[in-house]
């Protein structure tokens, strides 16, 4: 674990001096599934009882067990994995207006297991440390964007223009403001010179915490700007729970709570998982707002700026 924790200091550090740092991730990962798969047991956990049924593994060590992992998402082979993000690459170089199912299940796959190889890990052996899957979220998403847009500008915070009092209370109710109601700060923001108009992407390993956050930000950067010009889509890894008692899964999901603050608080462009929770795929769910797999979101983001 020692070499996890010293090589996600050294690609934080990178990504945070603006530097590429996206081989630095790909070493954190091939080291996590090496360790995963040297020091835990990966096994049948249980099901999430839905329509259809799901199964979900878990990795398990001296009694402890990592998060529930989608074994038909999660890319075991290490080898494997880099042959898939290889050719997910080359994919996000041509373009992806005429990316198939089967092509935006294999991002999904990709994405699932970079991230969810890290977050077991801190499961396992430093479970102490809640906020760093959702760091490494953020960081190995934004090394994907260069190869979509090459010309891309990627930043962290938005500077606001004067605002009323009013807008600067909710800033403040949000907790995601800095120099007292003079920016937002959400986890990354995507510019082109060629367009004025902005991708906010919030980026969440779940949504049960702080769900307000992205529509109050839309709300927001809505007043400030006018609507169009920053764009949210809310992207998350799962909303899944392990019930130790019944030795199955859950997705805990707040249907009603998004529905609300869609329509009356801020409206975002879509909300993308990597396992996406079958209670928000639901049509009285998707009615509101457009809820799909995570490797959709590249074909989102070209038609957003193609438009």
């Amino acid at each position: 674990m020692r070499d996890v924790e010293r090589i996600f200091r050294a690609t934080a550090t990178l990504y945070n001096k603006g530097q590429p740092h996206f081989s630095s991730s790909n070493l954190l990962v091939d080291n996590c599934l090496r360790l995963l798969g040297d020091s835990a047991n990966y096994r049948h956990f249980g099901s999430f009882l839905g329509r259809p049924a799901v199964e979900y593994n878990v990795f398990e060590k001296q009694g402890e067990v990592s998060r529930p992992v989608r074994p038909d998402l999660f890319i075991e082979n290490r080898q494997k994995l880099v042959s898939e993000q290889s050719r997910m690459i080359e994919r996000l170089r041509e373009g992806p207006t005429d990316w198939d199912d089967a092509t935006v299940r294999q991002a999904t796959r990709v994405i699932y297991t970079n991230v969810m190889s890290f977050a077991c890990c801190i499961d396992l052996w430093k479970r102490s440390s809640r906020k760093t899957p959702g760091t490494f979220f953020e960081i190995y998403f934004a090394g994907l964007v260069p190869y979509l847009f090459t010309n891309a500008v990627l930043s962290k915070h938005i500077s606001l223009p004067g605002i009323s009092e009013d807008e600067e209370d909710k800033m403040e109710e949000a907790e995601g403001t800095e120099d007292g109601g003079s920016s937002v700060a959400t986890d990354l923001v995507i510019a082109r010179p060629d367009c004025e108009n902005r991708i906010v992407i919030p980026l969440k390993i779940t949504t049960r915490e702080r769900i307000v956050q992205p529509f109050a930000h839309q709300r927001i950067l809505d007043s400030a700007f006018g609507k169009g010009r920053y764009s949210s889509f809310l992207t998350c890894v799962s909303e899944t729970q392990l019930d130790n008692k019944k030795k199955s899964v859950k997705q805990v999901c707040v249907p009603g709570t998004v529905k609300l603050f869609q329509r009356h608080l801020g409206q975002i462009n879509g909300l993308y998982y990597c396992d996406v929770p079958q209670r928000y795929a639901a049509a009285d769910m998707t009615s509101y707002l457009p809820v799909k797999e995570i490797g959709e979101i590249f074909r989102d983001f070209w038609q957003y700026f193609k438009n």
